[in-house]
C-alpha cells in the first residue's frame, strides 16, 4: 500500500513550528478538530495515553502517533515535517523531525494496522527517509509517497 492512498496532499504540512511534544499534539488536536475545543481535548487526551503505554517515538528522528477516537468515521493520517525537532522520548535518544499521525475510528482494526504497517515499512527504509528529510514543500512530499 503506498502512502499517497492514505495520505493526501492537504495532509502533509512542512515547517511546522513547535517546541514540545504537548504543542505538537495541541496542532494535531487543532487541525484534525477544527477549532471544536472539545472534540480537539479528547484528541490529545487519546493521543497522550498512547504514549504512556510507550513512545511513539521510533527511533531515527520518526514518531508515528497512533490512536482510536470515536470522534470519527474512518482513518485519517497526517504528516508533519517539523521546523525544529521535538523530544518524544525515543529509545535512540534522537529528537523527532518526521511525524506520521494516524486517527482511527473506534471500532476499527484492520485498516489501522494496515496504515501503521506502511509507514513502517516506509520509515524502514534509510534512503527514503533521507530523501523526505530533503523534499522542500508539500507538493514535493506527496509526489514522493506517490511514487514509493
Amino acid at each position: 500500500m503506498k502512502l499517497i492512498e492514505f495520505i493526501g496532499l492537504d495532509s502533509i504540512l512542512v515547517d511546522v513550528d513547535v517546541d514540545s511534544k504537548k504543542n505538537l499534539f495541541k496542532f494535531v488536536a487543532n487541525y484534525f478538530a477544527k477549532d471544536d475545543l472539545e472534540e480537539g481535548s479528547k484528541i490529545i487526551e487519546k493521543l497522550n495515553e498512547r504514549e504512556r503505554l510507550g513512545s511513539t517515538g521510533i527511533g531515527n528522528g520518526i514518531a508515528i502517533p497512533h490512536s482510536k477516537v470515536s470522534l470519527i468515521d474512518k482513518t485519517m493520517v497526517l504528516f508533519l515535517k517539523l521546523k525544529s525537532a521535538v523530544d518524544f522520548s525515543a529509545q535512540d535518544k534522537k529528537y523527532v523531525d518526521l511525524v506520521f499521525v494516524i486517527l482511527a475510528p473506534k471500532n476499527c482494526q484492520s485498516e489501522h494496522l494496515l496504515v501503521l504497517s506502511s509507514i513502517s515499512s516506509f520509515v524502514k527504509n534509510e534512503s527514503f527517509v533521507k530523501k523526505l528529510r530533503r523534499l522542500k514543500n508539500s507538493k514535493e512530499i506527496y509526489k514522493f509517497f506517490g511514487k514509493v
